[in-house]
């Protein structure tokens, strides 16, 4: 190999040929085979590097793989044509046909390589989560998985330095600007990034392995552990549980239902301060919201029950006498209808316009405004489907002269069951006794990426469209069954959650917020979940709430057998730590939004060392580090502050949003490319993804430029620029 560099990089992939083909069969041979499905017990990985490009002749975006890696356990080569790879695949089956044992190949980010070498292998299985996101893909004795979803989300950079053995990412090597193709030579440094790709995914393979007794205990995804260990504690007393999970079923209509009320978090910004620059902004959030909300709050215990009896009709906003001891009592959900909808406040809006079925917007005195930032303002009629606690929120935030609630289900309230409520406190227990302690960095991760991971299967979906590939049709979709879908989620041996849990789980949440944002009031200016940021003094409203997250803690514990001191912990530093308190994040800073996601923050006070003079920016979608250096290298260009430069008129250059367009083509593309030392090559794709670089524009939609104008009168923003 040549080198362009004068480094010197350990380059150990060797070049496919049969010799190569037999070192990745001599890994495999006299290893542990493991469960019925006979799983090889070692760590193979797999890896892609590719160039997006615009076709020479017809100008269409297009892509190609010029370098695919292959390893098993320390043997690791390379091809420069997937040709070769469907070779390695071919013999590769055979070997294992023989040996009768199935090879586990991961690969980070499956749904991008599977872009390129899907109809180079002929597929018996692919389980698909949406369209082309893969989770898993079976050919013959091989299964290729997902490492980045088993790894929750963290690219290969986070995993290899995560290693008990770290294994360095060689970042920064390879330049993805650059156009290569089959025949372009590859300098050594280039091979090792090459090479040091799989060799993470190797090595990480290599150590879930060791903690997780064998390679068919590892799950599919990094919610599979959290999920394994819940069942386990639910199922420590089987006959019980199941007993109790018989009486939590729905019917195909109460699950739709509940799939319609569900609803994540609130995101939000004041739209009269949204491109102002706002002082003395201090922040709070909430410790662990859904944590505590699943500890602490009511939840349905039973069989959703309809609510007959009553004459569907539009009733006065004031007349709710005929629903009160359910809305009071009972975990509702229902079809709620709503005529004359007007803001009581100005500064939040919490019904969501893609909830609403059905929207009638008012037109008044020549103004026209429906919504902001996707919230309802106001409406002359809308229908939504809700909790009643999703209802309080409304008639607190609303007013509306008729109303009328529909298609009603009941249940009773109660708490979790107490081992999902136990196994909360250790993952909780745990983040909080292992923070920042030497040598246990290990086991903290562990324990919050258990606790980050509870909610998340609570709220898989009982109704799924199915998506499938197949090597004939290619990527397909078939609508869900509905009726099938719950029955057989109804009859699932082990099933221990009930989806209703997690719809309550984020409604809970966003009322704990809202109530905040209502007590806080005009000062309100921004929140995001479980936070809020706001001017002026409210700290008793939150030592108030927080002396109530206490007692509902202790009775928690209390309730559930558990030692107060294992419930609410002390970091190592010697605080106490519970979950569902409000705790002040800072205060006394400059603070700036454009919306939803968009803000800049500089930390202006001087006790605060760490922060003080430093400047922090949120922005959804692109790299937050290179946008903000780009918005402070503009200001002091312009010798200006970096808020004046946070406009809706910026455009963040790609080299700094760190953005990608992705274009997806599953039809074959041929032609001639150049790469970029010169080289021409006949290239043939028979399908990939073109990813090109994109700016980031922080503009926003006439929707809502219409409703700040709309409701400050045409002349808020004449003393700036938003």
């Amino acid at each position: 190999m040549s080198s362009l560099v004068n480094q010197t990089y350990s380059v150990k992939m060797i070049p496919y040929s049969k010799e190569a083909v037999d070192r990745l069969k001599g890994e495999c041979l006299f290893r542990e085979v493991v469960s019925k499905k006979r799983l090889l017990n070692i760590a193979a990985a797999f890896d892609t590097e590719t160039s997006s490009f615009i076709d020479e002749q017809t100008y269409e975006k297009s892509a190609y793989c010029y370098i695919w890696m292959f390893g098993i356990e320390d043997t690791v080569i390379f091809g420069r044509y997937l040709d070769e790879f469907t070779e390695l695949v071919q013999e590769l089956n055979g070997f294992l046909e023989r040996q009768n044992a199935t090879l586990v190949v991961y690969v980070h980010f499956l749904k991008f390589d599977f872009s390129f070498f899907k109809y180079y292998i002929q597929w018996d299985n692919v389980f698909l989560k949406k369209n082309r996101d893969v989770l898993f893909a079976d050919t013959g004795r091989i299964q290729f998985r997902d490492s980045l979803v088993l790894a929750g989300g963290n690219g290969l950079a986070k995993v290899g330095k995560s290693l008990r053995k770290p294994v360095l990412k060689a970042e920064g090597d390879l330049d993805y600007d650059l156009v290569r193709h089959s025949k372009t030579p590859l300098t050594q440094k280039e091979f090792h990034y090459c090479e040091m790709d799989v060799r993470v995914i190797i090595q990480y393979i290599r150590e879930k392995i060791e903690d997780d007794g064998d390679i068919s205990k590892i799950p599919y995804t990094n919610t599979g552990y959290v999920r394994r260990y819940v069942r386990e504690a639910c199922f420590e007393k089987r006959r019980e549980y199941s007993q109790f999970m018989d009486g939590l079923t729905m019917t195909p209509r109460c699950a739709e239902q509940a799939m319609d009320a569900f609803a994540g978090g609130s995101v939000f910004g004041n739209i009269r301060y949204v491109g102002k620059t706002i002082e003395n902004v201090q922040s709070y959030d909430i410790k662990s919201s859904y944590p505590y909300v699943m500890c602490c709050c009511y939840f349905p215990i039973n069989y959703f029950t309809p609510v007959t009896g009553l004459v569907d009709q539009t009733r006065l906003s004031s007349d709710l006498t005929p629903y009160s001891d359910y809305l009071n009592k009972y975990c509702c959900m229902f079809e709620l209808e709503l005529w004359d909808v007007e803001p009581k406040v100005d500064y939040y809006f919490p019904i969501s316009k893609h909830k609403c079925h059905d929207i009638i917007a008012p037109v008044s005195s020549g103004e026209y405004q429906e919504s902001a930032s996707g919230r309802i303002i106001s409406a002359m009629y809308l229908s939504i489907t809700c909790t009643e606690l999703d209802f309080d929120t409304i008639r607190k935030f609303y007013n509306f002269t008729k109303y009328r609630i529909t298609d009603m289900r009941i249940s009773q309230r109660g708490y979790l069951p107490k081992p999902i409520v136990k196994s909360i406190a250790k993952f909780f227990n745990g983040k909080t006794t292992l923070d920042g302690v030497i040598g246990m960095e290990r086991e903290y991760m562990v324990s919050k990426n258990m606790l980050n991971s509870v909610y998340g299967m609570m709220v898989e979906k009982v109704i799924r469209d199915l998506f499938m590939f197949d090597n004939i049709k290619g990527f397909s979709k078939e609508k869900a069954d509905i009726v099938k879908a719950v029955v057989e989620w109804n009859e699932k041996r082990n099933r221990f959650l009930f989806y209703p849990w997690g719809v309550w789980v984020t409604a809970h949440a966003r009322w704990r917020l809202h109530d905040a944002i209502l007590a806080i009031g005009d000062d309100f200016r921004y929140c995001d979940t479980d936070s809020v940021k706001f001017v002026g003094n409210h700290d008793d409203y939150f030592s108030l709430v927080n002396q109530t997250a206490w007692r509902e803690m202790e009775d928690c514990a209390n309730r559930n057998g558990i030692a107060l001191d294992y419930m609410i912990p002390c970091s190592p530093d010697g605080k106490q730590k519970c979950m569902g308190v409000w705790e002040k994040e800072w205060e006394g800073a400059n603070f700036k939004t454009l919306g939803a996601k968009r803000y800049l923050i500089q930390f202006t006070r001087e006790r605060d060392i760490k922060k003080h003079g430093e400047w922090e920016l949120t922005v959804a979608g692109t790299n937050k580090k290179g946008t903000l250096k780009y918005i402070r290298k503009l200001a002091k260009s312009r010798e200006i502050s970096p808020f004046d430069v946070f406009t809706t008129d910026l455009v963040v250059p790609s080299k700094y949003a760190g953005r990608t367009v992705s274009s997806f083509f599953d039809e074959e593309k041929r032609g001639w490319i150049t790469d970029y030392l010169g080289n021409r090559d006949y290239y043939v794709s028979r399908s990939g993804v073109n990813v090109q670089p994109a700016s980031y524009s922080f503009s926003i939609t006439d929707e809502m430029l219409h409703a700040v104008l709309w409701l400050t009168h045409d002349g808020y923003y004449q003393d700036g620029q938003m």
